[in-house]
């Protein structure tokens, strides 16, 4: 019977390089996971921290959200930053960052736009912007970097279509995005105070903007929110921008260009969905499953408690590894196989589970599933120009470049 708990080297979990070798990751991961749902982590920086491997003790913790908290860090970035400079309450959260009844007042500000009837609402919103995305693989001839041409302005598209705010805003807010989204990342130097300036005096003026004539967009509803009966205000506002205009972003583009791939490295697979439309919707799942675009979260036991056969006292962080989780074998039959017709493809966790949930899981689906619906009955060949290069990032992860020739009928 094998150790409960496993030593291992951190690299693997904290290393950006690691992340971008999806191959290399999993064949070091899946022994760990076999061996244990459960491994102790040295060298982080941060210990004592457990990685959890396993699908049903990553959902034990995400269900236990006032056992295991978000703070005082939601990501090893952040627990390093807060060992080396001690906790202090910052200025501003995004809701990754909140716990209890602060996260639910926030999140109840945008909840309803996301839910499956508003978003259902947006269906022409984002058929237009998949439309859009295809007619730019027309413009482009027959062949692209599918990752940075495609799939990386169709989702930040849709998000600004929800916000309101013009396409001529489209290089900012690309250039704002990600530089955050390195930011998040342990091997980066840091968010500039000046980029961070800039992305807060956007959305403040967009904010202002919408107080003084609202509009039927998201941008409209939190900038003239209230939480526990008091106006948003700024700071409040732009963290609810931030956590939409980000979070929503390099997932979703993540989860298309990693969908592209592989069935470019499956084309058995995209020849199913040719003969099989419907199964878009459960391509859509097994795809984000494939790629799971969000590598960890960071969560801190508030008492002792015992979590796969391993003692987790008070204090100790545990990094929930979604990756792991949504190959592990005790839930998911020859996992390491690429299946559009996967039973079960959605009891993947790559948005989370319970009250931290990923906000945008429906509008993701969305997308995912819309642009390739529209696409694959145009799509008469596809491959690979070249490899498949896939962004160094410990936090979110997917392909930074994937070359392409292709033909559309």
């Amino acid at each position: 019977m094998p150790s409960a708990v496993v030593t291992t080297d951190t690299d693997v979990f904290t290393s950006s390089a690691a992340y971008a070798d999806v191959e290399g990751w999993h064949e070091t991961v899946t022994p760990l996971r076999r061996a244990a749902p459960v491994v102790r982590l040295e060298g982080t920086g941060i210990e004592p921290v457990w990685a959890v491997l396993r699908h049903a003790e990553v959902l034990e913790v995400e269900r236990l959200n006032e056992l295991f908290t978000n703070a005082p860090a939601c990501s090893v970035s952040q627990a390093r930053g807060v060992l080396s400079t001690g906790y202090q309450q910052p200025l501003m959260k995004t809701l990754v960052e909140m716990d209890g009844e602060e996260h639910q007042a926030h999140r109840l500000v945008v909840n309803q736009w996301f839910l499956p009837g508003s978003i259902r609402r947006l269906d022409a919103a984002i058929t237009e912007r998949a439309e859009d995305a295809i007619a730019d693989m027309r413009r482009l001839g027959d062949s692209c970097d599918f990752a940075q041409d495609i799939a990386l302005r169709y989702p930040l598209r849709v998000i600004m279509s929800l916000f309101g705010v013009p396409d001529d805003d489209y290089d900012t807010m690309l250039r704002l995005t990600q530089a955050l989204m390195e930011a998040h990342d342990p091997d980066s130097e840091g968010l500039g105070p000046e980029t961070m300036i800039e992305f807060y005096e956007y959305f403040r003026v967009l904010a202002e903007n919408r107080r003084a004539e609202p509009r039927d967009d998201l941008a409209s509803l939190i900038a003239n929110a209230e939480i526990n009966g008091e106006p948003v205000g700024d700071l409040g506002a732009f963290g609810l921008y931030l956590i939409v205009a980000t979070a929503g972003h390099d997932t979703t583009s993540g989860a298309v260009a990693g969908g592209m791939d592989a069935l470019i490295n499956h084309p058995e697979q995209l020849e199913a969905l040719r003969r099989n439309p419907d199964l878009i919707a459960n391509a859509a799942e097994e795809i984000i499953r494939w790629v799971s675009p969000v590598k960890h979260f960071l969560r801190t036991a508030q008492t002792d408690y015992e979590l796969g056969g391993v003692h987790i006292q008070e204090g100790d962080r545990v990094l929930l590894s979604y990756p792991s989780a949504n190959r592990d074998e005790l839930m998911f039959d020859n996992p390491m196989s690429f299946d559009v017709a996967r039973p079960y493809a959605d009891r993947h966790i790559a948005f989370g589970f319970g009250r931290h949930h990923c906000l945008g899981a429906h509008l993701a689906r969305l997308e995912v599933a819309k642009f390739f619906e529209l696409l694959i009955p145009r799509l008469q060949s596809v491959e690979a120009t070249g490899p498949c290069q896939n962004l160094k990032s410990s936090m979110v992860s997917g392909p930074i470049s994937l070359p392409i020739t292709y033909q559309l009928r």
